[in-house]
């Protein structure tokens, strides 16, 4: 059984959290709501910026199964299963599974190399899940750099890695260096927020895997760019460039996507568990001005 290759543009959710520091079932619905009606083709949870490792086993289980209500089938759900051992991810994968995932976004354990026995981890997950993996490769997270060979050859060792979501830098390099390596069918996602996206798809990116808040202007660069005006996929990437650097601004970057997304009416609260940043009021009154200077926002939101 091979995985799917992911294409198009999804959305990584964000976990909402109440007043209290608690996970907010009520938001999650209204955020899958709200991301669902930009367009995206599908949605992945407990990722990094879903802050999954600020959960405890049974939070994770609470979002998994309201995510997965609240998309109701509409969309493929992705989620996110990265523990640093085999048996903790199988656990979570076949949760999953049960719940209602069509796939898992798996990264390596922190300090593992290519080789035989990250390749027995992943071909282990695969064969006691049975879900296709998104192979996620974010090395600021884990400290695992695959080089682009590695990818490929883990990729064909197990056939249910259907995607690998690169966020490796320099990202439009590292897409061309490894697509040119891949089997035939299997895709790659960016991530970094976006920020790289036009460049990504030139070089054989197949979409986007990321949590920017508006999720509908990447949707119009990625449809724009596979329906050939490149163009208008270049225009787009222009206009909301700030907005895109802006959100990923280190430490800070999570706490301005969920005030972009409380602003948007998609979640109640923008609350980070700490030791997460919080948003101060210098950026939250940056944020203010460039939303009104794209016209997302009028500025007394």
């Amino acid at each position: 059984m091979t995985g799917s290759g992911l294409r198009g543009v999804f959305n990584i959710l964000a976990t909402p959290f109440s007043s209290t520091l608690e996970v907010d079932p009520g938001s999650i619905r209204s955020l899958v709501d709200g991301v669902l009606s930009t367009g995206v083709d599908g949605v992945t949870i407990l990722g990094v910026a879903g802050e999954a490792h600020k959960l405890s086993a049974e939070e994770r289980t609470l979002v998994v199964a309201t995510a997965v209500e609240a998309v109701n089938e509409r969309v493929p759900i992705i989620v996110g299963a990265s523990h640093n051992d085999t048996a903790s991810v199988i656990q979570a994968g076949t949760e999953a599974r049960k719940l209602g995932a069509a796939g898992l976004m798996i990264a390596p354990p922190k300090g593992a190399t290519a080789g035989k026995a990250l390749t027995a981890h992943y071909r282990d997950i695969a064969d006691s899940v049975g879900l296709p993996i998104v192979l996620q490769d974010f090395p600021a997270a884990n400290g695992v750099d695959l080089s682009p060979q590695d990818m490929a050859e883990l990729v064909a060792a197990v056939p249910l890695i259907g995607t690998i979501k690169l966020e490796s830098l320099p990202t439009p390099a590292r897409v061309a260096q490894t697509f040119a390596l891949l089997p035939v069918g299997r895709t790659i996602l960016g991530g970094m927020g976006g920020m790289y996206l036009l460049d990504e798809l030139r070089h054989g990116a197949a979409g986007t895997m990321t949590g920017f808040a508006y999720s509908e202007t990447l949707i119009d660069i990625y449809r724009a760019w596979t329906d050939g005006d490149r163009a208008a996929a270049t225009a787009t990437y222009t206009r909301f460039l700030r907005l895109l650097v802006f959100e990923q601004q280190a430490g800070v970057g999570l706490a301005i996507r969920k005030e972009i997304l409380r602003r948007r009416g998609f979640i109640t609260n923008s609350a980070i568990r700490p030791p997460g940043q919080q948003l101060d009021d210098l950026t939250a009154a940056d944020l203010t001005e460039l939303l009104a200077d794209l016209d997302l926002m009028p500025a007394t939101q």
